[in-house]
């Protein structure tokens, strides 16, 4: 799989990513509002990119690696996970990038691409983001590609606001 915008290639991850990823996952700043709470070993981001690779085998989607056209370099992730939420297995958009590439709209391009991919793809009905309300910028993201707010949960022990995406309200009809 791989999707490419005007700034960013989104495709599966490899394991060779994981020396890109590593020190992402690592960073206090970018992992503030990591649902683990805290940043991930090496080791724990390995983990994470075998599970990433076992969503694409299992569901055909998952996390893909986001990687900088200008930079040629990774620069996080974003894409669509199953996540089980009030008891319900739902499919999510969840992303994560390098702190030097917050504030340039990349996150919002690389979710819109992969949302556009999983309406187009895999006719998802509808996309839900999960997200603490102190990560302004990650709400931001999510209202900007016309996420709605839904309701509010726990997730991962957090209070969590859940937005939803239906495939009809967004740009692919």
């Amino acid at each position: 799989m791989k999707i490419t915008t005007r700034r960013l290639i989104l495709q599966n991850f490899q394991l060779e990513d994981l020396d890109q990823l590593a020190p992402i996952m690592a960073d206090p700043k970018g992992m503030r509002f990591s649902r683990t709470g805290h940043c991930l070993s090496v080791l724990e981001t390995k983990e994470k990119i075998k599970g990433f690779i076992a969503s694409y085998e299992k569901f055909g989607f998952g996390k893909w690696a986001v990687s900088s056209r200008e930079h040629n370099q990774l620069i996080g992730y974003c894409g669509i996970a199953m996540e089980t939420i009030d008891g319900k297995d739902e499919k999510e958009l969840g992303y994560r990038l390098d702190s030097r590439f917050w504030n340039q709209g990349l996150a919002t391009e690389a979710a819109k691409a992969a949302t556009q991919y999983a309406f187009e793809r895999f006719k998802i009905l509808y996309i839900l983001g999960i997200v603490d309300r102190k990560n302004k910028a990650s709400l931001r993201v999510l209202e900007k590609l016309g996420m709605k707010y839904a309701k509010d949960t726990r997730f991962h022990g957090a209070e969590m606001a859940v937005y939803s995406l239906e495939r009809a309200a967004s740009s692919i009809n």
